[in-house]
């Protein structure tokens, strides 16, 4: 038989009830995660209160991006301390960075009025200014690694809890400094020492409405940024509300850091403008090359001044500036009777009567075209002088008989003359031979013309002369009787 079932005592109950009220889960994943979508925290609510889908359903079309924060106490903290460095980086000056360490140093004489020792806060201090030097450095530099950096430093637990501790000990000595713009603000009418203990410089506090009125008043308004925070609760309406710190003073548009609230959580939120688009890279411009115009033009030259490389064809023509004289030639408007010379003779005088015979080498002196005038300054004025025709007997040459082949026409382009192998009859009429495949695996590939996978397939013809070989193997016949 069982005994009586044990009931547990007030105390006991009121214990596990302590404990189920300060149970923390263990949290997981980056101190501050990489920038994602905003839709992600759309579908988060789909299955949430009807308030919390309609608000968050309207998100994505404000605010195209977010980044976490781990929920460990610190969230808060950690993303404005974030968004200031990151708007920092995304203004890209270096003079403000310059600005804001001088700005910075000289609070130290606020935690200095509110009895915190120089030796306490000068690590947390070192932390926060150097990861402003490699920031600035970046910049400086322009070599685009400081979003890497800061992200990097703010995974990295000690250099981030070194940072929010700093901004926790500035926001502190503000209120202290300034007691009548957050005394309003306390519950229970606090003293301002022990609320600044227990609410700001706690080690782990999150962050509430007057310490984020402190942060934006002593560090975010007078770097010329904006602070939004965005609180997604229950209360009526379609959209979150959203309180706004603007900076005094300030002409346009600033610098605007976003956070948005959850109950109990803190996570930093971009619009689509405040992301930096990575710059295409300019595609190569379309290199031009400069071509010389090929021309079978002769350079007019002295005739006392032979050159071989006057003898072939398409050599120095008229373009090439350096075999031009450095003289400029005038001319009529209208072109003038070319002169010509009496063909040359090649073969010695006979008592013959005088004629001109055609022949294949010929001197001519042609007109220098007038576009070319005005590629030589100062023009001077000079007059190409000819020498008189003579004219010479011919003697005939011997009777000879010479065979003559078909005309050859050789279609080629360039400046060189055709090879003797292409005048000569039947050089392309030639049909490409088929090359004697010896082995049976190149027989059977498809690189055979004869297989009938090659694009050019031509089927073999069959032989009987080569498919058996023929030869005198038999036995002579003796003459003997």
């Amino acid at each position: 038989m069982s005994g009586p079932a044990y009931m547990p005592s007030d105390e006991e109950l009121a214990n596990l009830q302590k404990l189920s009220n300060e149970y923390q889960p263990e949290v997981t994943g980056p101190l501050v995660g990489e920038r994602q979508s905003s839709s992600a925290i759309t579908t988060e609510y789909a299955n949430a209160d009807p308030v919390y889908r309609v608000k968050t359903a309207a998100l994505p079309s404000k605010y195209a991006y977010f980044r976490t924060c781990r929920g460990d106490g610190h969230c808060g903290w950690r993303a404005i301390a974030f968004t200031y460095y990151e708007a920092l980086l995304r203004v890209g000056d270096v003079g403000l960075f310059q600005q804001e360490q001088a700005r910075l140093k000289s609070m130290h004489n606020l935690l200095n009025a509110a009895n915190f020792p120089e030796h306490v806060y000068i690590d947390f201090v070192d932390e926060a200014f150097e990861l402003l030097d490699k920031l600035q450095n970046s910049v400086r530099l322009m070599d685009g690694t400081g979003a890497d950096t800061l992200l990097q430093a703010f995974n990295d637990m000690s250099v981030a809890m070194a940072i929010i501790t700093y901004f926790k000990l500035l926001a502190s000595a503000w209120i202290q400094a300034y007691p009548d713009e957050f005394v309003p603000y306390m519950e229970y009418n606090q003293d301002i020492k022990t609320y600044c203990s227990l609410n700001i410089e706690a080690a782990q506090c999150e962050i509430d409405h007057i310490g984020i009125a402190a942060l934006a008043e002593a560090i975010i308004k007078p770097a010329g940024f904006a602070l939004e925070v965005l609180y997604l609760d229950r209360s009526p309406g379609e959209e979150i509300n959203t309180y706004r710190y603007d900076p005094s003073g300030h002409d346009g548009n600033p610098q605007t850091l976003r956070l948005l609230y959850r109950p109990g959580h803190y996570d930093i939120l971009y619009k689509a403008e405040d992301v930096q688009q990575p710059l295409p890279v300019p595609s190569q411009a379309p290199l031009q090359v400069a071509l010389a115009g090929y021309t079978d033009e002769f350079v007019p030259m002295a005739s006392n001044m032979p050159d071989v490389m006057t003898l072939i064809p398409g050599m120095y023509p008229t373009g090439i500036g350096q075999r031009w004289p450095s003289v400029s030639y005038d001319y009529n408007s209208t072109p003038a009777p070319q002169p010509q010379m009496t063909p040359v003779p090649t073969y010695a005088p006979a008592p013959t009567p005088a004629s001109s015979v055609a022949s294949s080498h010929q001197e001519y002196v042609t007109p220098v075209h007038a576009s070319h005038v005005n590629h030589h300054n100062p023009p001077t004025h000079h007059s190409i002088q000819l020498e008189p025709p003579v004219t010479l007997p011919i003697h005939p040459p011997p009777p000879m008989t010479i065979e003559r082949a078909p005309q050859m026409t050789v279609e080629r382009g360039g400046p060189f003359r055709p090879s003797m192998y292409e005048l000569e009859p039947g050089f392309h009429s030639g049909q490409p031979h088929a090359l004697p495949f010896q082995t049976s695996i190149f027989r059977n590939s498809h690189y055979n013309t004869a297989h009938f996978l090659n694009p050019d397939f031509q089927p073999e013809e069959w032989s009987p002369d080569a498919e058996y070989a023929t030869g005198n193997r038999g036995r002579h016949k003796s003459t003997s009787q």
